[in-house]
């Protein structure tokens, strides 16, 4: 028996903040700094987006130009720092020290398993989809009236295998955490008759992110007319940068940290939850 139920895994991000205050105020700083000099540095040297400019990852990702050479893998470094934090809050909270943020050998692991997982999805996402194409392409020259039924469950078959697939896979970045090495054998068969408890828990992990998000778009909307009109303000200069520099500089960059480090917590946190129950039953299984 695992041992947990999906609503004490998907619990865990929030206990990670109640057990490290410090520590998550201090992600969330490190991320609102981060934020704030690439925001300035493509205000001083690339100016902003242009109106019609494409707004899409890549498109914001070139509008950068050079200086993504930097930024993005600064950023991608962050989030998988922040990954491991968590992942060590939850497994090794004997260790100390920089609030548990560190770029070492485990960082590394999660990096290289992240990137190979990311490219897999990428590269192997759409498989489901052309081999049921293929499979079914007789069918639709045979009865073309059924084209439209038979596309519509062959996206939702897919669907259902890659979220089949992504839920068993899902803990391979806290495992080789957590064992400090690939244990490539050992991914698939982790999850081996988790899929459903694991599914319940991310299931409600995402109704947190969901909930979080709509009240953090509503602390915003609400605070919206304050910040239009410091901004429309038309008072003595200095005093205006003060406020702009002082207030809304400031006021950006914690909420931008808060929106990236939050969720991450969530998420981690589950993770590493999971990971933990399920090898303590295993262990607790053994003769």
């Amino acid at each position: 028996m695992i041992g947990y139920s999906p609503f004490e895994a998907a619990s865990e991000g929030f206990r990670v903040i109640r057990r490290e205050p410090k520590a998550v105020l201090y992600w969330i700083a490190v991320w609102a700094v981060a934020l704030v000099a690439v925001a300035t540095s493509k205000a001083l040297l690339g100016g902003p987006v242009a109106r019609g400019e494409s707004r899409d990852a890549a498109g914001v990702i070139k509008s950068y130009g050079p200086l993504a050479t930097i930024f993005v893998p600064t950023l991608l470094a962050l989030w998988v720092m922040n990954t491991a934090t968590v992942y060590r809050a939850v497994l090794r909270p004997g260790e100390h020290g920089w609030h548990l943020f560190k770029l070492s050998a485990d960082e590394a692991r999660i990096a290289v398993v992240s990137a190979i997982g990311t490219a897999m999805l990428v590269i192997f996402g759409g498989a489901p989809a052309y081999l049921l194409l293929v499979l079914f392409h007789p069918v639709f020259l045979i009865a073309p009236g059924l084209t439209w039924f038979i596309a519509v469950a062959g996206a939702a078959t897919t669907v259902l295998v890659e979220i089949w697939i992504a839920v068993r896979l899902s803990l391979a970045p806290v495992q080789t955490f957590a064992e400090r090495s690939f244990p490539l054998t050992a991914y698939w068969e982790l999850t081996h008759g988790k899929f459903w408890r694991l599914l319940g828990a991310y299931a409600l992990v995402g109704l947190e992110v969901a909930v979080f998000f709509t009240a953090f778009v509503l602390v915003g909307a609400g605070a919206e007319p304050l910040f239009a009109g410091i901004l429309a303000w038309q008072g003595a200069r200095a005093a205006r940068l003060v406020l702009i520099l002082g207030l809304l500089v400031p006021i950006a960059a914690v909420s931008s940290g808060v929106a990236f480090v939050i969720p991450s917590v969530l998420v981690c946190g589950c993770q590493a939850y999971a990971y933990r129950a399920i090898t303590a039953a295993a262990q607790a299984a053994e003769p």
